[in-house]
């Protein structure tokens, strides 16, 4: 990868000149060779909408199916073109309802849980959030490395790019450290929740999309260690290339809430918002492998 990451950075420059317009062309002709000739983790795809909707016939599936496909190279465009999105037009294509509510607790002095998942455009989705977070002292995102550490490089430098001075990335396995340097501070952190734990990490199991899953209690143990309060980032895809963040207080007593509350609720809301646009979800990752 050393020899040929130049290369793909080089295309991938390219591609950032390009009008999303044009993009989303060469999407329509990407998402039925995904879907039909490569068939890009078909299975995963189809047994987890199955599994997630057994109340929907096999002709709802697969149109779903279709839609996430269509969803999802959208999504590979879109993040490529985030190398060159300007502010002005992130605020455009990312529209915000309840704000006041992290803006409220920021004049508090409150620090933040923001719980994000991996729904809609969550790469612009979660790059507006972090303007969200300018009246915090501190802004911190907290990431999984991606495994090669040439791309690794290349997504943060992507996600730091309109967040210079601003916000940090939180490498994962790091947290702990970050947290004890920035308690003191009114910080906001942004948790992507909705992946799978390894199976040796999973503590608590919930019922989520019909099935019962691991899940990581990472927000709500932050919450509780640090008094921070919590707040789900809901996000809808209102068109092509549109994306609505509404921002939901969970709780601002963290310490109060009994053991699992937090947990559970921003699963549930996640639940909700997946059932309202199923289409917008990442449903090719193995979310229930364990």
């Amino acid at each position: 990868m050393k020899y040929l990451f130049p290369i793909i950075q080089f295309i991938l420059r390219i591609f950032n000149l390009i009008p999303l317009r044009i993009l989303y062309i060469f999407s329509d002709i990407l998402s039925p060779f995904l879907n039909h000739i490569v068939r890009y983790r078909s299975k995963v795809v189809l047994n987890n909408l199955k599994k997630s909707f057994p109340e929907k016939t096999d002709i709802q599936i697969k149109t779903i199916l279709k839609g996430f496909y269509r969803h999802f190279t959208d999504l590979i465009f879109e993040v490529i073109k985030l190398g060159s999105l300007s502010e002005k037009e992130l605020f455009r294509r990312v529209t915000v309802s309840g704000e006041e509510i992290l803006t409220d607790l920021a004049a508090l002095k409150k620090g933040v849980v923001v719980v994000m998942s991996h729904n809609g455009n969550w790469e612009w989705t979660s790059q507006r959030v972090c303007f969200s977070g300018r009246s915090f002292e501190y802004v911190g995102v907290v990431a999984k490395e991606v495994s090669d550490p040439y791309f690794d490089k290349y997504f943060n430098d992507l996600r730091m790019r309109l967040q210079e001075g601003f916000s940090e990335i939180i490498p994962f396995n790091e947290t702990a450290r970050h947290l004890a340097s920035v308690r003191h501070k009114t910080s906001m952190l942004i948790t992507i929740a909705d992946q799978t734990p390894h199976i040796g990490q999973i503590q608590y199991r919930t019922n989520f999309m019909n099935q019962n899953s691991g899940v990581f209690l990472g927000p709500e143990r932050i919450a509780k260690s640090l008094n921070f309060a919590v707040v789900f980032c809901h996000v809808s895809k209102p068109r092509r290339g549109m994306y609505h963040i509404e921002y939901e207080l969970i709780t601002d007593a963290p310490k109060e809430s009994p053991p699992f509350e937090i947990t559970n609720s921003h699963v549930k809301m996640l639940e909700d918002d997946i059932r309202k646009q199923p289409k917008i979800w990442l449903w090719s990752h193995r979310r229930w492998k364990y």
